[in-house]
């Protein structure tokens, strides 16, 4: 009986894994050059800058900004300039 719920519960986990995975999207700017900053807000110093166009994936969203994984950098966009191509 224990050894089925153990089975069980490792399936679940293990189909939950590849879901979290598929969460980010892709996306790119609304064809501005845009900030991309070390934190998620205007006090934060930018670390690059996106260019119009280039495609680029969003991890995550919190409020406002959303985590940007873009070329060789990772940082946060202002959601307004991002638009979502999925």
């Amino acid at each position: 009986m224990i050894r089925s719920a153990t089975i069980a519960a490792l399936m679940v986990a293990g189909l939950a894994v590849p879901a979290l995975a598929d969460q980010t999207r892709t996306a790119v700017t609304d064809g501005l050059f845009v900030n991309i900053r070390s934190g998620p807000g205007m006090k934060y110093e930018p670390i690059c800058l996106a260019w119009p166009n280039v495609r680029f994936e969003v991890e995550t969203c919190d409020g406002n900004w959303c985590l940007a994984h873009y070329l060789q950098s990772e940082g946060w966009m202002s959601r307004k300039h991002i638009v979502f191509q999925d």
